[in-house]
């Protein structure tokens, strides 16, 4: 039970985490699901940012969209037997939609991730993972904790239900829209007890049932915890498989 994280958009730099999803997914099957927000006809445009480096590295695998859409424009359809699927990988974009289209559908994609099911996370599709997930904001109490442009469209800081499938909170783009205080600002605010940030064209992989991590890519992945009106932060880059610290 594999989860790859990345801080930002797909880019030449999460090559190596592609690599490794590739590899996790294989073991499983040649089925991959791709799930964009909107409809095919918004999004489609979009979908070979996702699979093309997929194909790239696995001329046979299957590629299958799944269209994130809200009610007004109709039902969200996943692949056929859904727990067939080697891998599953959520894109990038505005993470309270994304909320808004997969919590109800939270109990199939836990099932899928515990049965094995590869699953890729860029940006929002990180956020989403968590337990308690950051979906916007970009003030805490009227107090600039980021940039506007990093708010999806809301001013104070929103923290919702996420997916569950890891306990600290997940935010991105840590480096490059200054994020860190964000996620500490969560933690001040009591929605979570720990969080995890990941920088632009970095992932992290976690290992759902050991905790195991593994950072891969050139910037850094902040690890934050709680300790009463205090947030401790330790930084770490990127290090060899039998280095890879354990979350806590």
């Amino acid at each position: 039970m594999t989860l790859f994280l990345v801080g930002g958009g797909p880019s030449q730099a999460t090559g190596p985490v592609v690599d490794h999803f590739v590899a996790a997914a294989k073991q499983r099957g040649n089925r991959v699901a791709i799930a964009i927000l909107g409809t095919q006809s918004e999004a489609g445009g979009y979908l070979n940012l996702y699979a093309d480096p997929i194909v790239q590295r696995w001329p046979e695998v299957l590629i299958e969209p799944v269209w994130l859409v809200d009610e007004d424009e109709g039902q969200i359809v996943w692949p056929a037997n859904p727990e067939e699927l080697a891998g599953l990988v959520v894109a990038a974009g505005w993470a309270p939609g994304y909320l808004d289209a997969l919590m109800p559908h939270k109990d199939t994609i836990t099932r899928l991730i515990r049965g094995g099911t590869a699953y890729l996370g860029f940006s929002a599709g990180a956020q989403v993972v968590a337990k308690k997930a950051i979906a916007g904001g970009w003030q805490w109490h009227g107090r600039a904790i980021g940039p506007e442009l990093a708010g999806d469209g809301s001013t104070e800081l929103i923290v919702r239900e996420g997916l569950g499938l890891v306990g600290p909170a997940i935010d991105v783009h840590t480096d490059s829209q200054h994020l860190l205080e964000r996620a500490i600002s969560a933690l001040l605010a009591g929605h979570a007890s720990s969080a995890v940030t990941i920088d632009e064209d970095t992932g992290l992989t976690v290992d759902v049932t050991s905790g195991s991590t593994e950072i891969l890519g050139p910037g850094a992945v902040h690890w934050l915890t709680r300790d009463g009106d205090e947030v401790r932060v330790r930084s770490s880059m990127a290090v060899i498989p039998d280095q890879a610290t354990t979350a806590s």
